[in-house]
Formats: C-alpha cells, structure tokens, sequence
C-alpha cells in the first residue's frame, strides 16, 4: 500500500510555505515520469497508485532541497520521484511467476555466455542460445529495467532515492572538481556507446532521456507501433551495456 501522500505533506505544518510551492509548481513533472515508464512495468498497477507513490517523492525532495547549493529542483527532484515510484514497483513485484521465471532465464544465458565468452551476447546470439525469437528475449529483458543486466536505466537506490544508471548522469547536488571530472567522463563515455547505436536505437536513447518525449510521442515520430518502441528501447539499452563494458 502507497504512504497516504497526505502523510507526507503533514510535514509542511509550520515550514516555510516554499515547500508547498515546489510540490505544486512540479505536480506535472510526476505525471511526466509516469507515463515514461515502460508499458511492462506498469501493466496492472493504477495510475492513481503511481502518482501517489511520486508524489511522495516530490513532497520528499522539496523537503530535502536546499537551494544554497546551486542544484535545480526539476533535477534534484526528478531522481527522487522516480526513485519512488520503482521503489513501489518493486516492493509490490507485479511480475508474473512466468515473466520473472522467463527473465531469470535470459539473465543464466547472458551470465554463462560472458562467462565463457568474456563478452555480453548480442541480443541475436542470446536469442540463439536461449531457444527464443528476439522479440521474446527483449520482452523477457523489459520486465526488469532497473537491472544492471537488461538496462543502465536501473533504479538501484543511493539511499536518498537516487539511482544509477542513465538518470546518474545528472549532475549531482554538490559539485567537487573531482566528482566533476567523473561525472564528465561518464558522460563522455556514454556519448560515445550512444554515437556506435543503429540509428533509430540510437534517437530512442535521446528522445526518451534527452527530450524526455512519452513512448506515444516517439511512435508518432519513428511512424511505428508503441510496443515497437518499447521494443527498440529495451535492445538499445541492452547495447549501450554491452557498449560500455567494452570502452
């Protein structure tokens, strides 16, 4: 069950009213998030259920946000709220016995092929290896964005609703010179895997994470299915893990 949002809010009681505007100046910032998520995830859970989770987030980070240190809420705040939102996903495991056995599956395969490999399988040889078509591996892939395996969009919290990944990449809430120099280098790092994508692998990557488009928006633009976009963001994701363990 989702922390009553009120719950969260009561903390406001005597606290300076900014607190309240930033909730209600970034509502929209929680609904975007949610219909980002990928159709997988959140089949079977109500969207009522996602925005309270998010909005938990929110409340949270306006709490936590401390302007003096230069950071911009939108950022600070974007990680949270979808750090809450897939801490909610995976305490309640909407994953059929079936899916998870399936994705459990194409994580041995990928586990023995790098072992005896040294490298990730592309999605072809998995597909190979696995006794399944592509489209079955990806989907089989898709149920667990935030493993490290099928995704670098995971949401392995850092303990203040943070996760890695691609939404790592933000800069973080105090800068050093050397916390700057890594977070340059990853970023460079990641320029490059995203530059040595297939093309439409490759405008997935920027138009869901850069222009944070809904996967309806990127299927108006690519002229194809919405499940066709889910299906090209989960290989690219999965390319762009292969990609990077290899720079």
């Amino acid at each position: 069950m989702v922390r009553p949002v009120e719950a969260a809010y009561g903390k406001v009681a005597g606290e300076r009213r900014s607190v309240e505007e930033l909730v209600t100046d970034h509502v929209r910032l929680v609904k975007r998030i949610i219909n980002q998520l990928p159709r997988e995830l959140a089949r079977g859970v109500s969207e009522e259920d996602l925005i309270s989770a998010g909005t938990v987030g929110l409340v949270e980070a306006a709490h936590r946000f401390d302007e003096k240190k230069g950071a911009k809420f939108a950022t600070f705040a974007y990680r949270r709220i979808k750090g809450a939102v897939y801490d909610f996903l995976r305490q309640n495991d909407f994953l059929s016995k079936s899916a998870r056995a399936r994705l459990r599956k194409v994580k041995q395969h990928v586990q023995d092929f790098q072992n005896a490999n040294n490298r990730k399988p592309s999605v072809r040889e998995l597909a190979r290896v696995a006794g399944m078509s592509e489209q079955a591996v990806l989907t089989a892939l898709s149920y667990e964005r935030w493993d490290h395996v099928s995704s670098l969009g995971s949401s392995v919290t850092d303990g203040e609703g943070g996760e890695s990944g691609l939404a790592s990449l933000i800069p973080s809430d105090t800068e050093t010179p050397l916390s700057t120099l890594e977070w340059n280098e990853r970023v460079e790092k990641l320029s490059k895997a995203i530059d040595e994508l297939p093309e439409r692998e490759k405008q997935v990557i920027v138009m869901y994470y850069y222009e944070e488009l809904y996967v309806s928006e990127m299927a108006r633009i690519l002229d194809v299915s919405e499940s066709r976009v889910s299906q090209l963001h989960t290989r690219a994701l999965y390319n762009l893990s292969r990609k990077l363990e290899e720079l």
